[in-house]
C-alpha cells in the first residue's frame, strides 16, 4: 500500500515536473525567436521597402532566410510537443491558462505565423490545396487563438500611440492574398452577380484593413511601399478610379453604384 501510494503521489506531481522542464526548454529556443525578431528588424528597415513577409517569401533561398527557415521549423517543433503533452493529459490541467504560456504562445503566433503563411504562397501551395486560412493553417495556431480568447486577463482598453511590433492579426497576410485572387478575378469577370461577389469581398477586406491601421493593429511593414498590401491598395483604388469612370456609361457594373 505503501509503495502504490508513493508511486500515485510522483504521478500526480509529474505534470509539473513537466512544465518546470518545458519552462527551461522555453528558455533554449529563445536565441531561435530573437534571430527572427532580428530578421523582421532588419526587413523592415531594408531599402527595397518591401518589409518582413514579402522579404522572406521573394527572398526564401538565400543564406539568411535559410537560417530563419531553420528556426521557424524548430520552434513549431516545440510548440507542436507542447500541444502534444497537454492534450495527453502530462501537463497541469490549467496549463493553457497561465499567463506566461499564453503569452508566449501568442507572441510566438504573431511572429513566426506571417512565415508559415510566405512559405505557403511562395512554394505554390495554394495552387495545389487552396488559400491558407482554410486549407493550410496549421493546428497549432488555431490552439493558440483558443488560448489567447479565453485568457483571464481583461483587453487593454487605451488606444495605441503608434503601430504595432507585430500585426495583431496572424492571418492579415493570407487575407491579403486572397484579396489579390479576388481583384485579379473581378478584372476578367463576366458574370454580373459574381463579379458583385467579388467587389463586396473586396470591398469588406479594404475596410477591416483600413480598421487595424486605423487603430494601429499592424506593424510598419504592412504600410511599407512595395509590400504586397501596399501594392494591392494601390491597384484596387487604380480600379475604383475606373470604375468610377465608366459607371454612368454601365450603371449595372458593380451593383448599381460605385464604392466611393
Amino acid at each position: 500500500m505503501a509503495k502504490e501510494c508513493l508511486q500515485m503521489a510522483q504521478h500526480s506531481d509529474k505534470p509539473n515536473l513537466n512544465a518546470a522542464n518545458l519552462a527551461i526548454k522555453l528558455s533554449k529556443i529563445v536565441p531561435y525567436r530573437a534571430e527572427i525578431e532580428w530578421y523582421k528588424a532588419c526587413c523592415d528597415e531594408a531599402d527595397d521597402q518591401m518589409g518582413y513577409y514579402d522579404s522572406f517569401k521573394l527572398t526564401g533561398a538565400s543564406r539568411r532566410e535559410g537560417r530563419v527557415n531553420i528556426n521557424r521549423h524548430r520552434l513549431a517543433q516545440f510548440w507542436n510537443s507542447v500541444i502534444h503533452m497537454l492534450e495527453n493529459n502530462k501537463l497541469p490541467h490549467d496549463f493553457d491558462r497561465r499567463g506566461k504560456w499564453v503569452n508566449a504562445s501568442h507572441f510566438y503566433k504573431l511572429l513566426v505565423e506571417p512565415l508559415d503563411i510566405a512559405d505557403y504562397y511562395r512554394t505554390g501551395m495554394h495552387r495545389e490545396r487552396g488559400h491558407y486560412i482554410e486549407h493550410g493553417r496549421e493546428r497549432r495556431y488555431e490552439v493558440f487563438d483558443k488560448w489567447w480568447r479565453e485568457r483571464s486577463v481583461p483587453e487593454e482598453e487605451n488606444k495605441r500611440s503608434k503601430f504595432a511590433s507585430l500585426t495583431q492579426d496572424s492571418c492579415f497576410w493570407a487575407r491579403v492574398e486572397e484579396a489579390k485572387e479576388w481583384l485579379d478575378n473581378v478584372r476578367s469577370e463576366r458574370d454580373a452577380t459574381k463579379r458583385q461577389q467579388l467587389w463586396h469581398k473586396i470591398d469588406n477586406f479594404e475596410a477591416y484593413a483600413r480598421q487595424l491601421i486605423n487603430n494601429k493593429e499592424v506593424s510598419k511593414d504592412v504600410l511599407a511601399k512595395n509590400s504586397s498590401f501596399s501594392r494591392w491598395m494601390e491597384e484596387w483604388k487604380e480600379m475604383k478610379s475606373q470604375v468610377q469612370q465608366i459607371t454612368p456609361l454601365f450603371p449595372g457594373f458593380v451593383d448599381g453604384k460605385v464604392v466611393p
